[in-house]
């Protein structure tokens, strides 16, 4: 049980991580609930070793994004760059979210915190390339970062859910996920944050697998899934953590 030291020690580390920040503490909406954010958010989780304070950041908003808590999104938005997660790297993160909750969302998170973190600058180089090839592109890396799990489920080619996965593979794999401003590694621990916020378990156990395949180990997914209890619900992240047992066998 973690004593009385120990609470004001975590509480203390929390604070400071907090301000380092620049996230302004929780208004008092009942008594102790600021102390108790920054004992268990900021002290307990975002201080945890095994996950870098850019990726915990990454998986914060992706999980933010997911569950269209713009509100919150928006403050995290604006801190986000004090841990190296520029703002066009906070709009990929909305976008790679939009990917699985829908563009819609994305939209209305997009026009949230574009005030906040200033009119994106025109790009070219972000826009759709006419001469590139979508579906050969999308299939390369879906193929690349999935592996043999690339044409497993309803990537199989087979009935009707093929004919929409076409565009998923065209417009996700061969677009999204090649878009700058967001690493690869990113945009798995995005995915990752995302799928375990919606409690879509049977993507989030693929893109897990796929994240450990690419870089990131089964402790840092762990973290990822641990990171986002505030966020989403300790009994999302819990589920998420049921899930990914076996991943580790």
């Amino acid at each position: 049980m973690t004593n009385h030291d120990d609470r004001i020690a975590l509480r203390q580390r929390g604070s400071a991580l907090r301000e380092e920040l620049h996230l302004s503490g929780a208004a008092e909406q009942a008594p102790g609930v600021a102390q108790m954010l920054d004992e268990l958010v900021f002290g307990a989780l975002w201080s945890r070793p095994g996950l870098s304070k850019t990726n915990r950041m990454v998986a914060t908003l992706a999980s933010l994004a997911a569950l269209e808590r713009r509100d919150a999104l928006s403050q995290y938005a604006l801190a986000a760059a004090h841990v190296g997660v520029d703002a066009m790297a906070v709009r990929e993160i909305v976008l790679q979210a939009g990917l699985y909750t829908g563009f819609v969302a994305a939209d209305a998170n997009l026009r949230h915190i574009n005030p906040i973190l200033g009119e994106p600058e025109l790009d070219t180089a972000h826009g759709p390339d006419e001469n590139v090839d979508l579906l050969s592109t999308g299939i390369e890396l879906m193929e690349q970062i999935h592996g043999e799990r690339a044409r497993g489920g309803y990537a199989s080619g087979e009935g009707a859910p093929a004919k929409l996965y076409d565009l998923a593979i065209r417009y996700g794999y061969g677009l999204l996920w090649n878009r700058p401003g967001l690493s690869r590694e990113q945009r798995f621990v995005t995915t990752v944050a995302v799928f375990a916020s919606l409690e879509q378990h049977v993507q989030l156990r693929k893109f897990a697998q796929s994240a450990m395949d690419n870089g990131l180990d089964y402790d840092a997914v762990v973290e990822i899934v641990m990171q986002i209890a505030p966020y989403c619900g300790f009994p999302r992240s819990l589920n998420g953590l049921m899930a990914l047992e076996r991943l580790n066998d």
